[in-house]
This record gives C-alpha cells, structure tokens and sequence, in this order.
C-alpha cells in the first residue's frame, strides 16, 4: 500500500459519512452519495491497538470541526455581507423616496 496516495472528489450535496466500530473500526466517506461515484474507505490496520486509533480519530475530528467551523464562519461573514448590502440598498430607497417627495411639494 502506498502512503503517498492522493485523490480530489468534489462534494455534492447528498453527501454521506458512515462509520463501523471495532474489530474492523472503519470511516468510509461518499462525496456523491452512498454507492454513487467514487467513495474512500479508511481502515486501520491490524496492528494498531485500540488506543492508538482513538488517538487518531481525535486528530482527524479536530480535523473536521476545524474545517466545518471554517465554513461555518465564511458563510456568517457571506450573510453579514449580504445582510448590510440589502439594508444599504432600502436607506437608499428611503432617501430617494423622501427626496422625490420633497421635489414633488
């Protein structure tokens, strides 16, 4: 087996990640859906004692709650954004309402 093996799968939105538990404690992840496309299994090997796997399962939920919490963050700063823009826009149809109403008097 390689350890220098690289792969990009694009998400989609029916994405799915399930998991089994020991003997065989397995991550397996499925960008497009279960059973559609490509998918990755991730398994330990025989020799990795149970300690040993609850350590990396730790690294790789940090992992992902720093990814998530990243995302989480992009989309709060995208609806702030977007929030301001939408208020900017009806101040400025206040004013030009209250603008034409002065130059209509």
């Amino acid at each position: 087996m390689s350890n220098n093996a690289q792969i990009t799968i694009f998400w989609e939105s029916r994405a799915e990640v399930r998991s089994g538990v020991p003997p065989l404690a397995s991550l397996y992840i499925d960008p497009a859906g279960m059973s559609d496309g490509a998918h990755m299994s991730l398994l330990f090997g025989n020799e990795m004692t149970l300690s040993e796997q609850v350590v990396i399962a730790d690294r790789v939920l940090a992992g992902v709650q720093r990814w998530r919490d990243g995302i989480a963050e992009a989309a709060d700063r995208q609806r702030t954004t977007e929030d301001e823009l939408a208020a900017a826009r009806a101040e400025i149809a206040r004013l030009k309402g209250e603008t034409d109403e002065e130059a209509d008097q």
